[in-house]
């Protein structure tokens, strides 16, 4: 028995008639027919009673009828269900990505990726950025985001693993304690190397923002006497608005923490760190995360 053979005679069915079934199937009458027999043939049951008036069904075909239609109906969401899985609408999704791309650069292509597939279940995890290649590289992620300060640099040391892509820049700004809401609103950081800057840790072989700042201080010719390292941004936030040190970091990250810091403009030329898109170079996507892939992408250029 197979679908179409079951739909024919669920129409005969509900119809009472082989002629009517046939104008509600816009087919002529003959192959309705022919192929309503076959599965009385391949069932070894009568399904069908024919009399002058139309068709009755025997006792099988009433057990047919009641959960053929069930049957139908269940076929038809698994179908449903695949083509969506294979279109990207539903599935499953998981992203890795640092928290200073996830605060500022994520939300929206989260936003506008629900709109195209709200049958998407997305997963978030916010590893350390060497932790990020690592889940992406090994399958544990679908797609990563990280924060560098060289896109470039990051490519060419993934070549062959990961693809990458820069998806939008993030600008630096000086996030100073609350006492400093007199500091102008451009601010040169060689007033500041009194202070203790709290820079992020380096990762081996990942360009971050301890590189970017090393940078300003080497183009300056000078170093703050006080240099402290902490995990994340996020660990500076609340060190700096306890007045216990300055830091750098992005524009769209230092706005979170509201009014409990004092955020300036550079007046050096400072890089901005990029935030770039990694996703596997020799595995396949599922359906959901090349649909993710595709929707930054199109974003970001």
């Amino acid at each position: 028995m197979n679908l179409r053979q079951l739909r024919y005679f669920l129409a005969v069915a509900e119809e009472g008639s082989f002629s009517k079934a046939a104008a509600a199937l816009h087919m002529t009458q003959p192959p309705l027919s022919l192929a309503v027999s076959q599965l009385e043939k391949e069932l070894g049951a009568k399904l069908l009673e024919r009399h002058a008036h139309g068709v009755s069904k025997t006792e099988a075909g009433e057990y047919l009828a009641a959960n053929g239609s069930q049957l139908i109906l269940r076929a038809s969401r698994i179908e449903n269900h695949v083509k969506a899985l294979g279109q990207g609408l539903t599935g499953r999704l998981h992203i890795a990505s640092v928290p200073s791309f996830s605060w500022s650069g994520l939300p929206p292509l989260l936003k506008n990726y629900a709109d195209q597939a709200p049958g998407v279940e997305v997963e978030l995890s916010d590893p350390a950025p060497a932790e990020v290649l690592s889940q992406v590289s090994s399958g544990l992620a679908d797609v990563g985001f990280v924060a560098t300060g060289n896109t470039s640099s990051l490519r060419d040391s993934t070549a062959g693993d990961l693809r990458v892509a820069l998806v939008q820049e993030m600008p630096l700004v000086a996030v100073l304690p609350p006492g400093h809401r007199d500091a102008p609103e451009t601010i040169d950081l060689s007033s500041l190397m009194d202070e203790a800057w709290m820079v992020p840790q380096r990762y081996a072989g990942f360009p971050g923002l301890i590189e970017l700042i090393e940078d300003v201080w080497a183009a300056m010719g000078m170093r703050p006497a006080t240099v402290r390292t902490v995990a994340t941004l996020q660990t500076a936030i609340p060190l700096v608005a306890a007045g216990m040190g300055i830091s750098i970091m992005p524009s769209a990250v230092a706005e979170l923490a509201g009014e409990n810091i004092v955020i300036r403009r550079i007046s050096q030329a400072v890089h901005p760190l990029e935030g770039t898109m990694v996703w596997p170079e020799n595995r396949t996507l599922t359906p959901a995360a090349q649909r993710f892939v595709d929707l930054v992408m199109s974003t970001s250029s």
